[in-house]
């Protein structure tokens, strides 16, 4: 049964701050150093200061990013840069964007979500985790007693009865409305009335929650229960440390959107491209798009029309082996990976375009690993992908078609994972517009 729960929510108080844009960053997972270095010049408040800290050649045991973080969360509550709100509520988020010339709009709301290993429960992973990375989220919540940033995750409205409840919500003023650098909007709303959360509450019940971002964030709060759960005799599950802050979307939402993790390659040593090409059409059915440098950007569009269309019904690539030669791979047969995959993998893993590239080319053509990072390039733009190999040296670019929404659920319920770089849900949640304070001696119940 999933659990979710109101919560007196920590945000940014607009009676101190002018620029409110000015202090919410993308998650901590997504900002690059010189991303981190603008945001920290950017507002003496940006958020970048509690979720990502600079690093100093003197840090050590007692003064370092997770402790400095601490620091500046409780001067910014003391001086009531940040405030709690004073009673539990849900949050609604809106995001409005647009993709490829297209608007879209997503809702969800904020809850704490009742903490449970994922896959004995209703919550399911996709993704795998890293070590490195989980101590780092653990480090940083066992300094700060906070959920600082939201998990990502999904789940069933068909008949939108939850969405139904948030739309009433978004006729109101919101708490906030901030457009970021990438041109989405974002905006919150507090439900705070008891009817609307105790509707809530009870839909959600029943629901099967799947992750999509915030992995090593839902492991680090498993881990940082597990610690304060041996301290406490008398542990009833309702501790405020056994739940995590949650952001929850439908599934079926239209502005719930996968974008193509693109694939280039380096370094390949004794790479002969008709040779390659050869090795190719033992797999795939090869078109070739001619192109000059004066048609080489039309035709490139042309070539991700044909893969998206192609795409709904076969595993299709696209391919670019520099000096204009762009290609269109087709799968011939489905069943040659599944001889491939020695592994015990559901149908559904071995049928995804990431898996289906790997042991067709990266394995069984080139000999590489898909972890080897000093060959492989992951990058989101096709534009990109094609001038790293135009213009930096690299052999060849595959541009892909997204993950489709109904594969990653699929695989997870059968508590499998994805492949590295399978997914890039879009848009990415802001971070600074709500977060959870823990006080592990409180209760949480309704």
């Amino acid at each position: 049964m999933v659990k979710v729960f109101p919560f007196e929510g920590i945000l940014y108080n607009k009676k101190k701050l002018k620029k409110v844009d000015k202090v919410f960053t993308p998650p901590y997972d997504v900002i690059s150093p010189e991303d981190q270095a603008y945001f920290y010049k950017v507002h003496d408040f940006n958020f970048i200061r509690l979720i990502l800290g600079q690093e100093f050649a003197s840090d050590s045991e007692y003064n370092n990013k997770y402790v400095r973080s601490a620091a500046f969360l409780d001067g910014w509550l003391r001086h009531e840069i940040l405030i709690k709100d004073e009673k539990p509520a849900f949050y609604v988020y809106e995001q409005r964007f647009k993709v490829a010339g297209k608007k879209y709009t997503r809702i969800g709301f904020f809850a704490l979500l009742r903490l449970e290993d994922m896959g004995r429960g209703k919550v399911f992973p996709h993704e795998e985790t890293h070590s490195r990375a989980k101590l780092d989220r653990l480090q940083l919540m066992r300094a700060s007693s906070a959920n600082l940033e939201s998990i990502f995750s999904l789940y069933n409205d068909e008949k939108a009865k939850i969405t139904k409840v948030l739309k009433n919500f978004t006729r109101r003023k919101a708490i906030y409305e901030s457009v970021d650098r990438a041109k989405v909007s974002h905006r919150i709303w507090r439900i705070d009335r008891k009817p609307s959360i105790t509707k809530i509450t009870k839909e959600m019940r029943d629901k099967t929650v799947f992750i999509a971002d915030g992995h090593h964030r839902y492991e680090a709060a498993l881990r940082f229960k597990n610690e304060l759960k041996m301290k406490n005799t008398k542990f009833s599950e309702e501790e405020a440390y056994n739940h995590v802050l949650m952001y929850f979307t439908p599934l079926d939402d239209k502005g719930l959107l996968i974008l193509p993790i693109h694939r280039v390659l380096r370094n390949l040593v004794y790479f002969d491209p008709v040779r390659f090409e050869k090795q190719l059409a033992e797999f795939y059915e090869i078109k070739a798009y001619k192109a000059s440098k004066k048609s080489a950007a039309s035709v490139r569009k042309k070539l991700m029309r044909d893969l998206a269309k192609l795409g709904i019904e076969k595993h299709v690539f696209g391919l670019y082996l520099g000096q204009q030669r762009y290609y269109l791979l087709t799968l011939k047969d489905e069943k040659i990976v599944e001889e491939l995959v020695e592994e015990e993998k559901p149908k559904a893993w071995k049928r995804l375009d990431t898996t289906i590239l790997h042991y067709t080319v990266f394995e069984s053509i080139l000999g590489i690993a898909q972890e080897t990072e000093d060959k492989l390039i992951y990058i989101k733009d096709d534009e990109e992908a094609i001038k790293l190999v135009d213009e930096k040296g690299c052999q060849m670019a595959f541009l892909l078609n997204p993950t489709k929404i109904e594969e990653v659920t699929a695989i997870a319920s059968k508590l499998e994972k994805m492949p590295q770089k399978s997914t890039f849900f879009y848009p990415k949640l802001l971070s600074g517009l709500v977060f959870n304070k823990i006080d592990p001696g409180e209760k949480i119940k309704l």
